[in-house]
């Protein structure tokens, strides 16, 4: 609608033009100029000719429709005009909060920022599903490679082994996740893993070590600890999370003292002026 708009404002701005028309439809017209890039890719002279020919009779249909919307929504016309101002004075403002957002808000979040909101609004997270921590190397069924001290880098991770675990994921994983810190939900676990091949429950409880395969791929999974629903989020599920509650927070306050120094500014100039007390004054 907004673009029909300005559309019709440009028809009323080329009726002065002295440039013949190509089309009209009642008090609006179609100039050549309109046409600008219509059928330039086109491959023969006739399929160009035949684009513009489309284009014009679409132009037609289209200001013929608009014009019995006009004629029959008459009634209707100022409050369609209200909220096309309203829409562009918000977007106006929209865009230039978004440029001052993008050149000056800090989005630099640091761990302790986030293990700090952690801290002091624990009781607000809860988990509204289980969630399990685990690592897990895929590997093709055909990969010739001795998994001995994969298995023990497994088990038994360490400083000293896990540059060799990194190492050998590198070079042989289809996938992989070694880090300590990755907790999951089951629907993540499920595109991940066969999860009909083991009992993730009880490698949960035991913090189990598991082999399973499927037609194509070997799992190596090991479970490093679990969270049922309810229970407290451990702070590396909410990192993300936590990160955005910060910088959704830090706009709020930068967009505020922006306002706030709009206003106070405009205030000091004499920029604006209520009336409110000459109204009461005069019985309004």
């Amino acid at each position: 609608v907004f673009i029909t708009f300005l559309n019709s404002c440009n028809y009323f701005k080329k009726s002065e033009k002295h440039e013949k028309p190509l089309a009209r439809v009642y008090d609006r017209l179609l100039y050549q100029s309109d046409l600008a890039g219509v059928g330039n890719g086109a491959a023969r002279p006739e399929d160009s000719i035949q684009a513009v020919r489309n284009y014009v009779d679409s132009w037609i249909r289209h200001n013929l429709l608009l014009k019995y919307a006009e004629d029959n929504l008459s009634e209707r016309q100022q409050t369609i005009n209200d909220q096309l101002r309203d829409y562009k004075e918000s977007l106006l403002i929209f865009l230039y909060e978004k440029e001052l957002l993008n050149d000056k808000l800090d989005t630099v979040v640091s761990n302790w920022d986030i293990a700090q909101y952690y801290q002091e609004h624990k009781e607000t997270f809860e988990l509204k599903q289980a969630i399990t921590q685990l690592k897990y190397i895929i590997l093709r069924l055909d990969t010739k490679v001795q998994l001995d001290s994969v298995r023990q880098w497994m088990r038994k991770p360490t400083a000293d082994n896990y540059p060799k675990l990194r190492g050998f994921c590198n070079e042989y994983a289809v996938n992989s996740a070694i880090s300590d810190s990755i907790w999951y939900n089951r629907e993540q676990l499920a595109a991940l893993l066969p999860l009909d091949k083991f009992n993730l429950e009880e490698i949960q409880l035991n913090g189990s070590y598991v082999e399973v395969a499927d037609s194509i791929y070997g799992y190596l999974i090991k479970s490093q600890g679990y969270r049922n629903k309810g229970m407290e989020p451990p702070l590396e599920f909410l990192r993300n999370e936590i990160y955005d509650i910060i910088i959704n927070k830090r706009k709020l306050e930068f967009l505020g003292s922006i306002h706030k120094n709009i206003y106070d500014e405009a205030l000091q100039k004499n920029q604006f002026k209520i009336f409110l007390d000459n109204q009461k004054n005069t019985g309004m």
